[in-house]
C-alpha cells in the first residue's frame, strides 16, 4: 500500500466512524424519549461537566480517558446539533463546514504555498508568528467587533474571565493603571465567595471598558483604536 493508499484507507475509516456516531445520535433522537426533552440550555451542566472531565484527564496525562472524554464531548456536538435541526436550524454537516472554512480562511498557509512565512528556512517561531497575524488580522475583518471586548465568553470562571478581559484590554492600548486592584489580586475569605466578587469586579471593569470606548466614539465620530492618553481621557470617573 502506497503512503496516498493509506492516507485514503485512514480518511474512509475516519469518515465512517462519524458517520457511525452521527447515525447513533439519529437512532436515540428518533426514539422519543429523554433525548427530545432537552435543550441547549438543559445540556450546558452537562457540556460543562464533561469539559471539566478532559481537563482532568490531560493534566493526569492519561490517553486512554482523553480518547473517551474526547467523545463524551463530541456526543454533545452531535447532541447539540441535532437539537438545532430538530429546531430548522442547522445540522451537524453544516457546523463541520462552517469550522472548516474559518480554519481554511484564518489559515492562508493551508492555500498559499508561496506565503513568506512557509518559505524553506523559516523557523518555527518565525512561522506561528505569521500564523498568529494572519489569524487575528482576518478573525478582525470578519467580526467587525465594536469593542475590545468583544467575543469573551462571560460565562467562563472567574479567573478566566478576568484573565481574558485584561489581556484584551491591554492587546487594545489600555494602561494598566486603570486597571483595579480587584483584577489584580484575588482575595480568599468573607462573607461572599471569591468567585463571585471576582466576577462581579470583572463584569463592573468591562462596562467601564466600553463605556470608554462608546464615550470616545461619541467625542470623535467614529469607532476608533484607543490610544493610552485615549483610555485616560475617556476613562469614567466617579
Amino acid at each position: 500500500m502506497t503512503s496516498g493508499e493509506g492516507v485514503a484507507a485512514d480518511t474512509a475509516r475516519m469518515t465512517e466512524a462519524l458517520g457511525e456516531a452521527v447515525e447513533v445520535m439519529d437512532r436515540l433522537w428518533n426514539f422519543g424519549g429523554w433525548e427530545v426533552t432537552q435543550t441547549h440550555d438543559s445540556l450546558r451542566p452537562y457540556l460543562l461537566e464533561e469539559t471539566y472531565e478532559l481537563l482532568d484527564a490531560i493534566q493526569d496525562e492519561d490517553a486512554e480517558t482523553i480518547k473517551e472524554e474526547l467523545g463524551d464531548l463530541l456526543l454533545q456536538v452531535l447532541f447539540h446539533s441535532r437539537i438545532a435541526e430538530a429546531a430548522g436550524e442547522f445540522t451537524v454537516a453544516e457546523v463541520a463546514a462552517a469550522l472548516v472554512a474559518k480554519l481554511v480562511h484564518r489559515s492562508p498557509h493551508l492555500s498559499d504555498a508561496l506565503d513568506a512565512f512557509t518559505a524553506p528556512g523559516a523557523s518555527v517561531t518565525e512561522k506561528i508568528a505569521a500564523q498568529e497575524k494572519a489569524w487575528e488580522e482576518r478573525k478582525s475583518a470578519e467580526k467587525a467587533r465594536r469593542s475590545c471586548l468583544d467575543g469573551i465568553a462571560m460565562a467562563q470562571p472567574a479567573l478566566a474571565l478576568a484573565e481574558k478581559v485584561r489581556s484584551r484590554g491591554i492587546k487594545a492600548g489600555l494602561p494598566e493603571e486603570l486597571i483595579p486592584p480587584a483584577l489584580r489580586v484575588v482575595e480568599l475569605g468573607g462573607p461572599d465567595s471569591a468567585e463571585e466578587r471576582l466576577r462581579k469586579a470583572t463584569l463592573d471593569f468591562a462596562a467601564t471598558v466600553r463605556a470608554a470606548e462608546d464615550a470616545a466614539e461619541i467625542d470623535r465620530g467614529m469607532r476608533d483604536a484607543l490610544t493610552a492618553e485615549d483610555w485616560h481621557r475617556y476613562w469614567p470617573h466617579g
